[in-house]
């Protein structure tokens, strides 16, 4: 018999199985995670226990999606069964029995149907990097993660109504709190897992962290002035419930929507725990209104301040990027794009401003204009390739003679020009002998047909006259015009 031993086993890949077992490492850790925070969340669960205030979970959820990736949904799935089997263990009133664990399974198919809706469409029409970039992506983010909601919400309270726990006149009132809830934790938690790196940079200015530290402390003690006094008598319109937004604006402006995703987190929860003790604008007899009402508080203010901390930061990225651009620009505008040295325009305005810096020091300077001779007869015999290579050989002779201080540019196909300031000792001499000199010596080390020959102009300047540079640069291409018809 022809055996195939590829059939009966396969040769270990150690990339592939290291892989395999990081994947299912944050698969257990997810499932980990959906639980415990499950659990901490079902605190402010209102009646019969499934439908809850906030949902760290889904938070939870879609930022592991996002970040490792849609292959870790059992972790999910498996984190949501044991959580509603915790519902169902510790609601009073209701048995555990064999519809509970069907419950319980097909909550957890809606929780991760949510999911990977939520991740795909984030990915798709945002971008996972791209989310806290500009008010509208984070808009956009809180946009398709309501929309997403709409599933887990829908399906989770229609299993209760089927199985008899939700009666139909709570129907709305369940879904409603079970979709803010769902929602909420997303827009909470997913922003401080997505962007935690960016909570932990403050620059490497001291003071910034000083700031940071007293902005959230400001933001603590106001949120827990706020919730931490008792509950009103009657209603929940308590104008101090608006106390923190001042804080959360300071940080909006001040750092990353990183940071922003901490503070609005660390209110949140506050603003949680002291609901569910009985404290604060929403404490009062925890009705459904009242959940209502705390969820509402907490998502439009996570919404605003997330909104405007990503608006802030896309604008100065905007800023950052258009001068740089600006820069680049101007300097694009300025430079010969083959030699690097400066061009036409470039020269003119730097050697001006250099001429006036030596006017006012009354330095000694010259304006030398340069000829390349040959060029055409190189192009021709050679190819405008070996040209450009003489061209570039050219400027790199002027970079060895002049200064960086000293201004070198190409004024033309071949021609350039030099502002240079000269020692005590100079004159338009030295200089011509130190050009002359570096001609020798690059010469000597190349072919004959791609030696340079120079025709020099110098134009040694007065600091005390009030000559133009066009004027100044005018008589040096006629000084060089004049040693080229006398060497003709």
């Amino acid at each position: 018999m022809d055996e195939k031993p590829w059939l009966l086993c396969r040769e270990s890949d150690p990339i592939q199985d290291t892989l395999a077992a990081d994947r299912w490492v944050r698969i257990v850790i997810l499932a980990a995670g959906y639980t415990l925070t499950g659990i901490v969340g079902l605190s402010l669960a209102i009646p019969p226990g499934y439908a809850t205030a906030v949902w760290p979970p889904s938070g939870i959820a879609l930022a592991a999606l996002l970040l490792w990736g849609p292959r870790v949904w059992p972790g999910i799935a498996v984190g949501s069964v044991l959580v509603n089997l915790a519902v169902a263990l510790t609601t009073a009133g209701v048995a555990f029995n064999a519809t509970s664990v069907i419950i319980a399974f097909a909550i957890a198919v809606g929780s991760t149907i949510q999911a990977l809706a939520a991740a795909g469409a984030i990915k798709r029409w945002v971008g996972v990097s791209e989310i806290f970039e500009s008010g509208l992506a984070t808009l956009t983010f809180t946009g398709l993660a309501a929309a997403a909601c709409l599933i887990a919400a829908t399906w989770g309270v229609a299993s209760l109504n089927v199985a008899g726990i939700v009666r139909p006149d709570q129907f709305l009132d369940s879904w409603q709190t079970w979709w803010l809830g769902d929602l909420i934790g997303m827009v909470v938690f997913a922003p401080v897992f997505l962007t935690w790196r960016q909570s932990l940079q403050v620059g490497r200015r001291p003071w910034r962290l000083g700031e940071l530290i007293a902005a959230f402390a400001l933001l603590a003690l106001t949120t827990l002035a706020v919730f931490l006094s008792p509950a009103p008598a009657a209603g929940v319109t308590s104008p101090l419930t608006f106390l923190p937004l001042p804080c959360l604006v300071w940080i909006a402006f001040r750092f990353r929507p990183g940071g922003v995703a901490l503070a609005v987190c660390m209110l949140s929860l506050i603003a949680i725990g002291a609901t569910a003790n009985g404290a604060g604008p929403f404490g009062g007899a925890r009705t459904t209104a009242s959940l209502l009402a705390l969820q509402a508080f907490i998502g439009l203010t996570v919404v605003m301040a997330l909104t405007l901390a990503s608006a802030v930061t896309g604008r100065r990225q905007s800023e950052n990027a258009l001068r740089s651009y600006s820069v680049e620009m101007e300097q694009l505008a300025l430079t010969d794009e083959l030699t690097g040295l400066r061009n036409r325009r470039g020269f003119l305005v730097l050697a001006d401003q250099a001429l006036r810096m030596a006017r006012r020091a009354r330095a000694k300077c010259v304006l030398v204009f340069i000829d390349l001779d040959g060029l055409k007869r190189v192009n021709d015999t050679r190819g405008h390739a070996a040209g450009d290579a003489l061209i570039t050989d050219t400027a790199r002779v002027l970079g060895h003679v002049f200064r960086e201080s000293d201004v070198v540019g190409r004024v033309g196909g071949d021609e350039f020009a030099v502002f240079a300031l000269l020692d005590e000792q100079d004159g338009k001499t030295a200089v011509a002998a130190r050009l002359q000199a570096e001609i020798d010596r690059f010469n000597a080390q190349v072919v004959p047909t791609l030696r340079i020959a120079m025709s020099i102009g110098i134009e040694e300047i007065n600091s005390t006259a009030d000559t133009p540079l066009d004027v100044l640069l005018s008589h040096a291409d006629r000084a060089m015009y004049e040693k080229k018809r006398r060497r003709a």
